[in-house]
């Protein structure tokens, strides 16, 4: 035994440069300069653990052999079997006949009838790869030959043939993919789909990322009985605290299809900006502030909505509405000041010209934190506002609001009781310019003041009760009454104030401005009610009622309540309600349950409201459900639907299959989907689409849906 512990040690101290060729063996024999090693024989090289039935080392040619079960071991997650390895150390070359290799983190593996290796790059023969259980795989890719570099961690596949159940689907002659995470240029999974009346679609992204710091990606598409067109995204993060993305599209429209669906344009295009900045004023303008800024845009435009419908294949992910809405606010805030400033652009999509849109470019905003005096009995906070109302048609403004709130607060009744008195001081300015519409007076836009001082009294309690059982109840009532106190107005507001003309529901140019409410005084109800088990939140009701006091006598505001339940650990509830006393009727309620099981997953919502819109009663009532069964760890079943009770209107439905693997994920699913387009009748402005979508999805290499679509309309 010793014989062989002295010739491990000396074989474990033959250097190769500064890699060093550790051999182990219960039977180790030296004869010139090759070292034998069998009966469970180890060997150890750089990040690599071998070992076979017989292990070889040429210390004079720094060759290895490995004969017999042989597993190679490296970095950590790689595991290679074959029959026969050779390892040139000097050249760095290899060969193994037959080949199998697997990554153990993600679980692919390949299987080839030899393959041959000179530093990082890697030759295979004919083969298969899968990411399924080797001994019979649900799926594989067959390949004449393959090649691998191990730097760049990339497969290359040629003549790949996918076969599922040992069936052949689908023929490629050339795939790759990589091997890790890194972000890398090339083509991305195209999707794929056809339509009676699109045609063939396919869209081929491409991804570019060149830099470590920013990426793009084109996704050119076709339809070949619609047009054609393509979009990009230009995603960056330019320091450490900020990040942004940029979005462009264009679609071209085929002029017969087109005029067979009566669309207003013929091209599509728009674009997205979005970007976040953390600390701007430092990084940029290099300012030591003890405070903290911040920037954040989000900025839309488009021509139509069917620049948000041609983004890809699956229109049922877009979101649309009428109001496209962009912003850019940035801020600074200190300890004691709030410096803000805040852009807003409207652009309504059922409209061709948005030139009398009213825009806020911009808002400036000063607010002062909430100071205490006298042991925090006295309490003041300040707002001022200045804001730009723009438009390139019609009359503009510029107001300025102020608001300075100041209260006195104390405890009663050891602690019982929180009183609170505040005086709310507020006033506001506007001034006009620019010229009307025809319909417009300029007397109607002279120079505006108001001012008014309110008095608000306030009492509350905050009661907590602990049960046995780990149950805690916490209730918070609270009354609290505001006296209009004293108003001044002056100039437009006095005008028509006086007039009583500007109220709900006057569509008057002249009153596109006022925005004041009626004075009046009013006393304000509440309680919330919580209930909490070991910390927990089961319970929470939160109940409101406004009494409002005028000229004209007293009358109730609505009736308000929100619940939300924890009925189980499954199950939940939640309600908002608002009742109007004058109608006496309910004008808006929201309820939702659900239930989240291990096997089932379910739910169902019902919005409704009637509201008074210009004097009108508005209705809304709209249902949606969802509901989703897993048979067992395979297979599970899901549908949902989204239903306008009102209108009489399906807006959407949805109901499919999914099969699931470790390795494999197919699905089917079929989707009515109802989406806004901008037409030359706006009173057809919507098309009902019906999809079925088929997902394969190849663990972990990947996988693409492919969707077939039929337009009603």
């Amino acid at each position: 035994m010793g014989k062989y512990i002295w010739i491990s040690l000396i074989t474990s101290t033959l250097l190769l440069g500064e890699d060093r060729v550790e051999l182990y063996g219960t039977n180790v024999d030296a004869e010139g300069s090759i070292a034998t090693a069998t009966g469970n024989p180890v060997a150890l090289y750089q990040d690599q653990i071998i070992s076979a039935d017989k292990l070889s080392y040429d210390r004079n040619a720094s060759v290895m052999e490995a004969n017999g079960s042989v597993n190679i071991f490296k970095a950590g997650h790689y595991h290679t079997i074959s029959n026969y390895s050779r390892i040139n150390l000097n050249d760095d070359t290899r060969y193994s006949t037959p080949y199998y290799a697997v990554d153990t983190q993600s679980g692919l593996w390949m299987s080839t009838s030899e393959a041959q290796g000179c530093q990082s790059d890697i030759d295979l023969a004919s083969g298969s790869l899968s990411g399924c259980d080797s001994v019979d795989p649900l799926w594989r890719i067959r390949f004449s030959s393959a090649d691998y570099n191990t730097d760049k961690m990339w497969v290359n596949l040629y003549n790949a043939r996918l076969e599922i159940e040992d069936i052949p689907v689908f023929y490629l002659p050339y795939f790759g993919y990589p091997t890790d995470r890194t972000r890398r240029s090339g083509l991305l999974i195209p999707s794929l789909g056809w339509s009676g009346s699109e045609g063939f679609y396919y869209l081929q992204p491409v991804y570019l990322a060149p830099k470590n710091w920013w990426d793009l990606e084109l996704r050119p598409q076709i339809r070949t009985l619609r047009g054609s067109g393509i979009y990009a995204d230009f995603r960056f993060v330019d320091t450490l605290s900020s990040q942004g993305s940029i979005r462009m599209g264009y679609f071209k429209e085929q002029s017969t299809y087109a005029l067979e669906n009566d669309l207003a344009h013929i091209k599509h295009y728009g674009y997205d900006v979005h970007y976040r900045h953390s600390a701007p004023l430092r990084e940029w303008f290099d300012l030591d502030l003890e405070g903290e800024s911040g920037l954040y845009v989000d900025g839309k435009w488009m021509n139509d909505v069917d620049y948000l419908n041609l983004q890809e294949s699956d229109e049922t992910k877009n979101v649309t509405a009428n109001q496209v809405m962009s912003r850019i606010n940035l801020y600074y805030s200190s300890e004691d000041n709030y410096f803000g400033s805040y852009f807003k652009h409207y652009q309504y999509l059922n409209i061709e010209n948005n030139g009398a849109t009213i825009q806020t470019l911009p808002t400036f905003h000063y607010h002062r934190y909430l100071k205490s005096f006298l042991d925090d009995y006295l309490l003041i906070s300040g707002d001022a506002m200045a804001t730009h109302y723009y438009r390139p048609n019609g009359k503009r403004a510029i107001e300025a609001n102020f608001n300075i709130p100041l209260a006195l607060q104390t405890s009663v009744f050891d602690d019982y009781l929180d009183v609170s008195y505040t005086a709310n001081a507020s006033a506001s300015m506007m001034g006009f310019y620019a010229n009307g519409r025809p319909d417009e007076t300029g007397s109607a836009y002279e120079q505006g003041k108001y001012a008014q001082l309110d008095h608000t009294f306030s009492i509350g309690s905050t009661l907590v009760k602990p049960y046995d059982n780990n149950i805690t109840h916490v209730i918070n009532p609270n009354v609290s009454y505001t006296s209009a106190g004293s108003r001044y107005y002056g100039g437009y507001y006095k005008t028509f104030h006086s007039s009583q003309e500007c109220v709900v529901g006057n569509t008057d140019p002249a009153c596109e401005y006022y925005s004041l409410n009626e004075p009046s005084d009013t006393l304000s109800l509440g309680v919330n009610n919580y209930v909490f088990e070991n910390g927990t939140q089961l319970f929470v009701d939160r109940l409101s009622q406004n009494f409002r006091y005028d000229d004209q006598g007293s009358y109730y505001g609505e009736l308000q309540n929100e619940l939300e339940w924890q009925i189980s650990s499954a199950i939940s509830f939640y309600n908002q309600t608002a009742f109007n006393h004058d109608r006496n009727r309910v004008t808006k309620e929201q309820n939702t349950l659900r239930y989240n099981g291990e096997i089932v997953t379910a739910g169902v919502s019902h919005y409704y409201s009637d509201q008074l819109q210009k004097n009108l009663p508005v209705y809304a009532s709209y249902w949606t459900a969802d509901v989703g069964y897993r048979y067992n760890r395979n297979y599970q079943i899901f549908a949902n639907v989204a239903y306008d009770y009102h209108e009489s209107l399906m807006k959407r439905s949805e109901i499919g299959v999914l099969y699931t693997q470790r390795c494999f994920d197919f699905g089917v699913r079929f989707v009515q989907n109802r989406r806004p387009v901008l037409t030359n009748d706006m009173n057809n402005n919507s098309v009902n689409d019906s999809y079925i979508f088929i997902t394969i999805l190849l663990k972990p290499i990947g996988g693409s849906e492919f969707n077939y679509k039929l337009t009603g309309n």
